[in-house]
């Protein structure tokens, strides 16, 4: 329930706070005052759109503060303000939306930023507007279903329902992937094939790469290393005055040396280890050089894998061990086959016992609604004979969505589209004039009947329609008289089930509320300023008369007040 409005800097309003209760609050005033004003800063509290010419002339800033006392934590609110990041424990809330004059806004949750978005789901499940001239929720037939079901009685019918349905869905979405998984596989596996056949070609091998890098190093250097080998093997070891030959005629003199010296022993072992590994450095070259592999046949098959490898390599974005790997990997595959056939048999089975399951619950739902859909238009006709329409007739027009999708279920011979709230599709008809064909109620085109059927339709609804607040903004244009009256005694009714601020211009309509506030506006040097105050009982007499009469008051009009006020 609204408590409390604070508007400040919103056109001609400065500052007002208007405190409210329960039940039928009335808004009276002259055309011009400031009354739309307010409901139009009250709908920015609940997400609309901001606009800079909102803001008074010569402020920074408008503000315009709501409180509350509560929010329905329905499904959709309890997801949104978890997804803006909020918490809300139960109690009071406080929306504060703040627009500049340079045009930014912003808008606060208990004091917590809010995105807009986030805003305008929380204010849709707070506020229902009703205006003359909207596009009201009523007569969209996307809201009818939903209004339907908020009457029927049995509400175990709409829970198996949503439950067979979740179910179904599921086991749909587990078969589809399904599917689509196989199809995947199926267009990767001729392209893995392909990989496979020409990896297995090369059959790369870990470790293998680095192997043949060094073989052909070896091979592509084989004339060099041949040539160096000899060298040093003959310096060495081989030619007649190799240095092997020069060190033991070294070691004669030393041993002479020795003979006399022998001081010189340690010398002496040294050039004779030195001898011995030159003849080893010798010998070894020696062979190195004999058995140096030249094999240009091999070079180039070496040269052409490598080729092959560094290919498949670039080809795959890979390294060698990765390039191994899928190598190993496809062998696996291509030894194996995915099972899809029999794991999609199986699913095919729980799928349709879930869609089996799923069209009883739907079926049954379907009658329920059906029955429901009488009571609902012969209510709903009851109500606008009362409030001067007693030609009118009222149906509920009911119809499924076939499909050739796999999301189907059957109903009465054909494939229909279910839906969380059922399989059928529900659209408001009405009859206002003898002869006239059903027509839809966005159809309407006067005002009066329109302010009507949507008075009918919500009286009907009060005892299940969940929305704390009601506006209702001149909806009363087109009517007077007794009926203006009954339509007062309609929304008075409303206001047993609902918090409901009504603005209007008919005496008949403001005598029932609860409570009266009147807008005006006074003229302080250049500027003008709206005000608002709760009349009291006396105030209240004056205000209704002059609806009836005009300001000039006469005896006839305050008698007519008090008898409206006060009916025997």
């Amino acid at each position: 329930m609204l408590q409390k409005l604070t508007v400040n800097n919103i056109a001609i309003i400065q500052e007002v706070e208007v405190a409210l209760g329960r039940g039928l609050s009335m808004l009276t005033g002259e055309t011009g005052a400031g009354k739309s004003i307010i409901i139009d800063a009250l709908g920015l509290a609940l997400g609309t759109r901001a606009d800079i010419s909102m803001v008074r002339s010569s402020t920074q800033k408008a503000v315009v503060e709501a409180h509350f006392d509560r929010i329905n934590l329905t499904p959709e609110v309890k997801q949104t303000l978890e997804a803006a990041e909020l918490e809300y424990a139960g109690g009071d809330i406080v929306i504060r939306r703040e627009v500049s004059a340079k045009g930014k806004s912003r808008a606060f949750f208990n004091d917590e930023l809010i995105p807009l978005a986030a805003l305008k789901i929380i204010g849709a499940n707070l506020v229902e507007m009703h205006g003359q001239h909207e596009n009201q929720k009523l007569f969209k037939p996307k809201n009818h279903l939903l209004y339907l079901g908020k009457c029927v009685g049995d509400r175990q019918v709409i829970s198996d329902y949503r439950e067979a349905y979740q179910l179904f869905k599921q086991q749909l979405r587990r078969y589809q992937e399904l599917l689509k998984s196989r199809d995947t596989y199926m267009r990767e596996r001729e392209l893995r094939e392909f990989h496979f056949k020409e990896l297995d070609e090369i059959k790369p091998g870990f470790g293998e790469l680095e192997t043949i890098q060094h073989e052909l190093q070896m091979l592509e250097n084989s004339g060099k290393l041949a040539s160096s080998a000899d060298q040093m093997a003959r310096s060495l070891y081989e030619d007649d005055n190799a240095i092997i030959h020069q060190i033991e005629i070294l070691k004669q003199d030393m041993q002479e040396i020795v003979r006399v010296d022998e001081g010189q022993q340690e010398t002496s072992k040294e050039l004779q280890s030195a001898l011995i590994s030159l003849t080893e450095v010798g010998r070894s070259m020696a062979e190195y050089r004999d058995t140096m592999e030249h094999d240009p046949e091999k070079l180039s098959h070496l040269q052409d894998r490598v080729g092959a490898i560094n290919y498949q390599m670039r080809k795959h974005n890979m390294d060698f061990n990765q390039l191994c790997e899928y190598y190993e990997q496809l062998k696996d595959e291509m030894g194996s086959e995915a099972d899809y056939d029999t794991r999609l048999e199986a699913l095919s089975k729980t799928l349709e016992s879930a869609r089996s399951a799923l069209a009883k619950k739907a079926a049954a739902f379907h009658d329920i609604l059906d029955k429901t859909g009488i009571t609902f238009s012969r209510n709903i006709e009851s109500r606008l004979h009362l409030l001067g329409m007693p030609n009118a007739k009222f149906k509920v027009d009911q119809r499924q969505k076939e499909t050739e999708n796999l999301s189907y279920i059957p109903f009465k011979g054909k494939q229909v589209e279910p839906g969380i709230n059922g399989i059928d599709e529900v659209e408001f008809l009405i009859i206002t004039n003898p002869g006239d064909d059903f027509k839809p109620l966005i159809k309407i085109a006067s005002g009066g009947e329109i302010s009507r059927i949507m008075l009918a339709i919500k009286a009907v609804l009060a005892e299940h329609d969940e929305m704390p607040t009601l506006i209702f903004d001149e909806i009363d244009s087109g009517i007077s008289g007794h009926i203006a009256h009954v339509v007062g005694e309609q929304i008075k009714d409303l206001g047993k089930h609902h918090q409901i601020l009504c603005i209007t211009h008919l005496p008949q309509i403001a005598s029932m509320g609860e409570r009266h506030y009147r807008v005006g506006k006074y003229s302080k040097g250049n500027e003008t300023f709206a005000q608002i105050q709760e009349l009291s009982a006396n105030e209240r007499v004056k205000e209704i008369a002059a609806l009836i009469g005009g300001k000039n008051l006469s005896d006839a009009s305050l008698r007519t007040a008090e008898e409206l006020l006060n009916p025997s």
